[in-house]
């Protein structure tokens, strides 16, 4: 009798042992697995880590009222160690793939790349904007990385680039204890929604012979308009692009009036590349949407980016067009906003009191946080600056554009030095070399 006791008794001792393994002794993707409304996939790593993760996450959609349900909203977590520290790093957008970050690689970190809210893989409620607020989007990340405490038990840093970066900022102020440091790169702080600082910028950006030569493209191209309609279509039709929402000419003049912002935003500022007035239909066309991209305007387009422009309406701000070389020659919008952007037939109220209250505090309280702004990027207009005397940086790079990374930085010893002291680590520059990082070119 005794023997048959123990047959039965011994596996569940076993069983019992095994599942009360020593949280230690677990796989990441075992204790990833123990966590409640979280969903991993074990993926291939980038280039540098060890193990990475696809994970969804059974996120609030209304963090003040969590009877609302969830929706599933997407991270990759990149794991090199315990032991060393975490990158939050933030698109602002959606997320295409898995990739390495520059500040991951720079420390030698774990990185965790989370989609935002209401772009694809972290969509809340179909045409219901309401939970599409800065707070909402911070809590998100607060629940990130609370539930990833005991995984990765190091210090974080919150990161990201343009609307990334920002979102960043957002959670700093939101949670200035969830992180130990903050790297924002070209991240503009909007106080209102068409912040008027950025025509005064665009207009003393390079010289006055290339200022020139901008408004003469912009002027030619809008002269040839039957012309640049034809390519336009025949464009439109080669790409595959649909234009229901915004007609053809809508399309090619928004896009000539945003080529100036969009000339300093990634190009080189070289303005010796804008064809001269004897160039060729095709030339003129050709240069107008490689700068300017005739596909921000289409209809896949429009509905990727409402809820940037949601955003930008009722939040975070946005720039305004700056058209006064060329509003009479502007005929199917005569009148550009970027207001034409947002979800249609929902109301876009501005509330000044979300960026009157982020401001202040990222100015005079927002320590151990690195800005980083390129001198010839148009949404430096906006940059913020931190008060004298704050435990802060702003970096200006001169003549870089929206794609400046400390590694082009005169003084990335200074970012360095810093992150150093706030982190408590010693940092090989080094690294910084090959990074290729995956931010494509999004609208900001």
């Amino acid at each position: 009798m005794i023997r048959k006791r123990l047959l039965v008794v011994f596996p569940l001792l076993l069983l019992l042992l095994f599942s009360c393994r020593r949280e230690e002794e677990l796989t990441v993707l075992e204790r990833l697995e123990r966590i409640p409304g979280l969903t991993a996939t074990a993926i291939t790593p980038p280039s540098g880590f060890t193990q990475a993760f696809q994970v969804d996450l059974a996120q609030a959609i209304d963090h003040d009222a969590p009877q609302r349900g969830t929706f599933p909203q997407r991270f990759y977590l990149s794991y090199r160690g315990e032991d060393a520290p975490t990158v939050f790093y933030t698109s602002g957008y959606g997320i295409s793939r898995n990739y390495e970050s520059e500040p991951a690689a720079l420390l030698q970190a774990n990185q965790v790349l989370m989609v935002h809210r209401y772009f694809p893989d972290a969509v809340p409620a179909a045409d219901d904007w309401s939970f599409l607020t800065i707070a909402q989007a911070a809590a998100d990340q607060h629940e990130v990385r609370s539930r990833l405490a005991e995984i990765l038990p190091g210090k974080w840093l919150s990161s990201g680039a343009s609307k990334g970066g920002m979102t960043a900022l957002y959670y700093r102020y939101h949670y200035p204890a969830d992180v130990a440091a903050t790297v924002a790169y070209v991240a503009p702080i909007m106080k209102q929604a068409d912040d008027p600082r950025f025509a005064a910028f665009l207009g003393a950006l390079g010289t006055t012979a290339c200022r020139e030569r901008i408004r003469r493209f912009q002027r030619q191209v809008l002269g040839r308009r039957t012309a640049m309609l034809a390519l336009a279509q025949a464009h439109a039709l080669d790409r595959g692009y649909a234009f229901t929402v915004f007609s053809v000419a809508e399309a090619f003049e928004y896009a000539v009036s945003e080529y100036p912002f969009a000339f300093w935003q990634y190009g080189s500022g070289d303005c010796g590349v804008i064809p001269a007035e004897s160039a060729s239909d095709q030339e003129l066309f050709n240069h107008l949407v490689a700068v300017s991209p005739l596909s921000f305007y289409a209809d896949a387009d429009y509905s990727h980016y409402r809820p940037l422009f949601y955003q930008a309406y009722t939040e975070i701000g946005y720039c305004p067009y700056v058209v006064d070389g060329i509003r009479d020659l502007l005929l199917a919008v005569p009148e550009p906003s970027y207001r034409a952007f947002a979800p249609r037939g929902v109301e876009l109220a501005f509330r000044p009191e979300v960026m009157g209250a982020v401001v202040p505090w990222l100015q005079q309280q927002g320590t151990r946080i690195v800005y980083i702004y390129g001198g010839n990027d148009p949404w430096t207009a906006a940059a913020l600056h931190p008060a004298p005397g704050l435990d802060a940086l702003q970096v200006v790079q001169p003549g870089a554009n929206h794609n400046v990374k400390i590694r082009d930085l005169d003084q990335r010893g200074a970012v360095i030095a810093a992150l150093e002291r706030w982190l408590q680590i010693d940092i090989d520059e080094t690294r910084l070399a090959g990074v290729a990082g995956a931010e494509g070119r999004e609208r900001f």
